[in-house]
């Protein structure tokens, strides 16, 4: 169970994850605000510095690392050469990924899309926000309402940005309490998507995701059906089908999908893995 939970919850990470009644997703909803934390009632002011937005999730810096940081950002903001700003605002970011800043990481991303206002630039400062949201401890509803921002940046360049709407769809519906919004908001910006592409993966894998959070597990192995219609070779899907099959005691489904998972993977020790854990279930 330890290794498929890592694997599931790695790929929630990253990928993080058209309905026939939309009761059932009003129950998906209902059923995610309820199993939320009680939502975070406290506003801040939405234009919060970026040292705020910074301060307490993320180590104390040396010295020679803060001030590294400072003058980066002293001269980028100085600056008038558009090219320049951007490499040093690159700098920057790569200065946060190494010391593992995912705070900064937004905030430099920002910064940047904010001198370059492109789809590309505040669709990037959109995810590094949410990124380091599902990472913050202290500062989520802070980084959760940049990405909000962020996204929606997007939009107002292009409302017809499919990416942007299902990243909004999935920030709203995990971000809700920390939003103090319904998640039936980002639930119904993901049917939209599905409105106009039927066959959009992103958002057809997040609202199978979101089925598996609520246990609509019916809901959600239509979902991941679809997404195989869609992609034979989706590796995710298998991964969140066999999640779905072992939670209602579904073994052999399971480990046909892990089966299939297995045959798409290149690396011997994951394939090792995914036989010793197949062995166990069937041991069972």
């Amino acid at each position: 169970m330890l290794i498929l939970a890592g694997v599931v919850f790695l790929v929630a990470i990253m990928f993080m994850p058209k309905s026939k009644s939309s009761s059932e997703d009003n129950e998906i909803a209902e059923e995610l605000l309820h199993n939320d934390a009680e939502h975070d009632h406290e506003h801040e002011h939405e234009q919060a510095s970026d040292e705020q937005e910074m301060a307490p999730d993320q180590p104390s810096l040396s010295p020679e690392l803060a001030q590294k940081f400072e003058t980066l950002e002293s001269k980028a903001k100085q600056v008038a050469d558009v090219d320049t700003k951007l490499a040093l605002y690159d700098s920057l970011i790569g200065l946060s990924i190494k010391n593992n800043l995912p705070p900064s990481v937004a905030k430099y991303s920002k910064l940047k899309a904010q001198a370059v206002p492109t789809e590309n630039n505040w669709l990037l400062a959109g995810d590094n926000y949410f990124k380091a949201f599902r990472l913050s401890k202290n500062k989520a509803a802070p980084m959760i309402k940049g990405a909000v921002k962020c996204y929606n940046e997007v939009l107002a360049l292009n409302e017809n940005n499919l990416v942007a709407q299902t990243a909004l769809g999935v920030a709203y519906v995990e971000g809700a309490a920390a939003i103090g919004a319904m998640p039936m908001k980002g639930i119904g910006m993901l049917k939209d998507v599905l409105n106009v592409d039927p066959e959009n993966i992103d958002a057809l894998t997040n609202l199978g995701y979101f089925a598996i959070q609520s246990g609509q597990y019916e809901k959600a192995i239509e979902r991941f059906e679809t997404v195989l219609r869609i992609d034979p070779e989706n590796a995710e899907a298998y991964i969140y089908l066999t999640d779905v099959y072992l939670s209602q005691d579904k073994v052999s489904k399971g480990i046909e999908t892990l089966e299939q998972y297995k045959s798409m993977v290149n690396d011997p020790l994951v394939a090792k893995q995914v036989d010793e854990y197949i062995l166990e279930l069937k041991n069972k």
